[in-house]
This record gives C-alpha cells, sequence and structure tokens, in this order.
C-alpha cells in the first residue's frame, strides 16, 4: 500500500510546460528540499488577505520548522507540485504550489492545499495545479479528498452548495464546512490527466481556478509532538 515498487508518472522525473490564460508560461514539477528560498520568495509576494486566507491569520514569516515541512517530503504521504516562471536574467520565480497530505488513520483519504501568488490569480494555474494533484493523488491510492472551507467566505458557500448531493459534508464547529470528496478515476488510455466535467471536485477545481474559495489550512502546518 505505500507505493513501494511502482512507476508514478508524478515522480521525481515529472516535468510539464502549462500556458496560462494571459499568455504565460508555468513550469510544473515535484517540490525538493532546495526550494527552500524559492518558497520563502514566493511567501513574500503573498498579498495580506492571501496569508490570511491560507494561514488562518496574520502571517510574517515563515519558521525554519515550517519551510522544512514544506518541502521534505516522503512524495506518497505528503506529496507537493509547484509551478516556477523560469528567468534566463534573474532566479526562477514561484508561482504556485499544490498539496496533499494522507490522513494517518484513513489511507485511502488526504486533505489537499493550494497556494496561488496572487499575480497568477484567475489565469488558471489553480485549476491546473488541483487536477495535476488529484492524478498524483490517485497513483498513490487516495481516493477521497477532505476539504475545510472557510465558512466566512462567500464564494466557498457557493461551492458546497453546488457539491451535494455527490460530496459528503457538514458544518464546523470552528467557523468553517467540510466536505468529502470523491476523486475521478484518471484515463487509462493516455498520460494526460482526465477532465471530470460535472463531478464534485470539478466544481471545487472551478472555484480554484476563479481564486475565490478559502481553504483551512492544515496541511500547511507541521503535526505537533504528542504532549
Amino acid at each position: 500500500m505505500g507505493g513501494h515498487g511502482r512507476r508514478y508518472r508524478y515522480a521525481k522525473s515529472y516535468r510539464e510546460s502549462i500556458e496560462l490564460t494571459d499568455g504565460r508560461r508555468a513550469h510544473l514539477r515535484l517540490v525538493r528540499p532546495s526550494d527552500k528560498q524559492l518558497l520563502l520568495d514566493a511567501f513574500e509576494r503573498l498579498s495580506h488577505s492571501s496569508r490570511y486566507g491560507r494561514f488562518m491569520g496574520a502571517k510574517a514569516k515563515l519558521t525554519e520548522e515550517e519551510l522544512r515541512y514544506l518541502t521534505e517530503m516522503d512524495g506518497t504521504n505528503h506529496f507537493a507540485i509547484g509551478a516556477v516562471r523560469r528567468s534566463w536574467w534573474s532566479r526562477d520565480e514561484g508561482m504556485g504550489i499544490a498539496r496533499f497530505v494522507r490522513l494517518a488513520d484513513q489511507y485511502d483519504i488526504a486533505e489537499p492545499a493550494i497556494t496561488v501568488v496572487d499575480d497568477y490569480h484567475g489565469k488558471g494555474l489553480g485549476s491546473m495545479l488541483l487536477r495535476r494533484l488529484t492524478e498524483a493523488a490517485w497513483e498513490r491510492d487516495i481516493r477521497w479528498f477532505h476539504v475545510e472551507l472557510l465558512a466566512e467566505n462567500t464564494a466557498s458557500k457557493r461551492l458546497f452548495a453546488a457539491l451535494s448531493p455527490e460530496a459528503k459534508f457538514k458544518h464546523s464547529g470552528a467557523g468553517s464546512m467540510v466536505a468529502t470528496l470523491p476523486l475521478p478515476e484518471p484515463s487509462t488510455a493516455s498520460n494526460e490527466p482526465k477532465r471530470s466535467a460535472g463531478s464534485a471536485l470539478d466544481a471545487l477545481v472551478s472555484s480554484m481556478g476563479r481564486a475565490s474559495a478559502s481553504m483551512v489550512p492544515h496541511t500547511t502546518r507541521p503535526s505537533q509532538p504528542p504532549p
């Protein structure tokens, strides 16, 4: 069940170049331990509202522990794919990251998280990252995404109204709404990810593409040691 010996499409060798709706290109690959500075630079370019929506409060900087957690993963239970804008005359620029963390007590369920730098909101990057993340999750035997969205976010409320009855969802006592979304089975006819129009996940993809729904960021935080 741990994926040992499998050949994943979304592995260290994975590379893909995509075009955004404004014509700019993004290069997709897995996040590496050497991406810490790239992640720090991208964090500095997040607006206050983006940081609040992603970290559930004011966030001035990332700690060393958080940087290790966000860049040093096993690739199976904790997986992340990043979008980079390449430059010939300066350092590469981080554009966004999508990740999932498998639930410790439910092997086929994971929590996803997506962050897109403000300059690239509304350009289709969030939806593309989520599609690739979904494919990578399916490869690793994950069949459901557990998603928690901020109840105060209007787009989140519209999204949850559109998810029923396919998704299992409920209100949380922490000012958020929780949904468990089934992942669509990838196409076996080719290596290209499959679009599953009309599914609950597709509704989430559409919302993320509009850069409006805010996910509660459990997957951003390192797990705390037991007391």
